[in-house]
């Protein structure tokens, strides 16, 4: 998929961006540390380490065996002299336990990162420079994973979101699919108020889902423009505030509540919630991405669905989310460093590509020249991916303020959600955060 930089982000974004933060959380169904082996694509599953002498190479990973199925199978073929165990971590722990297992020089050979991780563990030498292995990939590529001047990890196809709605539902009720903001709101209300079904599944636990929701309207309306492009970088320097700058656009969010597509409920539903209710009908519409759409299909493999971009509030402006957000990295101490260095390259040819993206439906590989046609599933989206319209994470506050003040926004506005406080209060303890970080700093 294509990307943009800052200043041309989310042009006419609708308002879930990144909603599927929570929605890895999809994944939350093993303990943290719980290991599963390979398998073959004739089936047979690799004994994995003390099965046999084969090498045995460790991966950690938030994705459950059922999204790396492809993954899996294509390393069991390549590299039948090594076995693989798998290592999972819930999300919302991966990257403290990581941490820790790097500097005890404890840590798996191979390592699923996001681009945070990817800068601080180029900064700290925990991880392997891979720029030889990584010269097939475009620049945005080079963009999420480099450091310096070098790339520290391969990266996976692209992450997306997007909206998925029940095609079968829609057409029995005979409502309206939405094409922009308005219709959406229309569509929603009908959905509740006629049929008494929920038109949006959506877990708001996760703070981060909901600091997105809110964060959108801004990047929509704001945030494209020049002179809203910048407020990240006034914010890192004590220049601005979310009051000042962003209050008129949280309205926008408000409307949401308004209109009860998001309820208080929703604060205490989980993400593995939101896809029972859409994948058994309770709901008409779920925004996420390639997990989401994995984890429906295990449900309900018959649902003919479809998506949808996010739409502006202004005019019939539309987008996708996307970007280069995981990549693999190798851990620098690793006794198997070559073998893994090995491994991460053949990930970096068409063929380990497709494999990455035959367990990301409606993805895109960073191969340069190189296009997947993805299912027809996603034949909602082919607008926004012709005109460039699938934006890349959008949040440049600076390193210090990214994660805290991220996470802080969320759990504040779910307190407004709860009826707690007011947005404008929302803003302000937000700001007075801000303020002693900068302060401190």
């Amino acid at each position: 998929m294509k990307s943009k930089s800052f200043r041309k982000i989310f042009l006419g974004v609708f308002f879930l961006i990144a909603i599927l933060i929570g929605l890895p959380a999809v994944t939350d169904l093993l303990p943290a540390g719980r290991s599963f082996a390979a398998q073959s694509e004739d089936g047979r599953s690799d004994s994995g380490p003390g099965g046999d002498n084969r090498k045995a190479i460790r991966i950690s990973t938030w994705y459950h065996d059922y999204d790396l199925t492809s993954l899996m199978a294509y390393l069991a073929k390549e590299f039948p002299e090594y076995t693989f165990e798998y290592i999972y971590i819930d999300k919302s722990n991966y990257e403290s336990i990581i941490d820790s297992q790097l500097s005890c020089l404890g840590a798996p050979d191979i390592i699923f990162m996001d681009q945070e991780m990817v800068q601080k563990h180029a900064a700290t030498g925990y991880i392997y420079n891979l720029t030889d292995i990584c010269g097939p990939f475009n620049e945005d590529a080079w963009k999420a994973f480099g450091y310096g001047n070098a790339i520290y990890a391969v990266p996976n196809t692209s992450q997306f979101e997007c909206i998925y709605y029940n095609k079968d539902l829609f057409r029995a009720l005979g409502v309206d699919v939405p094409y922009s903001y308005q219709s959406f709101i229309g569509s929603c209300d009908r959905l509740r108020e006629d049929y008494g079904i929920r038109p949006l599944a959506v877990s708001l636990k996760n703070p981060y889902a909901l600091a997105n929701s809110a964060l959108a309207f801004a990047a929509a309306d704001y945030m494209s423009v020049d002179r809203g492009s910048g407020f990240g970088a006034r914010l890192q320097y004590g220049r601005t505030s979310f009051t000042n700058e962003l209050s008129p656009f949280i309205h926008d969010w408000e409307s949401l509540l308004e209109h009860e597509i998001f309820t208080k409920d929703m604060y205490t539903i989980d993400s593995r919630t939101a896809v029972e209710e859409f994948a058994g009908k309770e709901a008409a519409m779920i925004a996420g991405g390639p997990e989401t759409y994995n984890a429906i299909i295990r449900l309900n493999p018959d649902m003919e669905i479809g998506t949808l971009p996010f739409f502006g509030t202004r005019g019939r402006l539309r987008a996708v989310i996307g970007g280069c957000d995981v990549g693999f990295a190798v851990n620098r101490n690793s006794p198997n460093r070559d073998t893994a260095v090995e491994i991460l390259s053949s990930l970096t040819t068409l063929t380990g590509q497709r494999a990455l993206w035959k367990d990301r439906p409606g993805s895109q590989t960073y191969l340069r020249d190189t296009y997947f046609t993805n299912e027809s599933v996603y034949d909602g989206l082919t607008y926004c991916e012709e005109k460039g319209l699938v934006f890349a994470p959008w949040m440049d506050w600076g390193r210090e303020l990214n994660g805290p003040i991220h996470y802080l926004l969320g759990t504040e506005l779910q307190l407004v959600l709860l009826d707690k406080q007011t947005t404008a209060e929302a803003f302000d303890n937000v700001d007075k955060a801000v303020y002693r970080i900068l302060k401190e700093g």
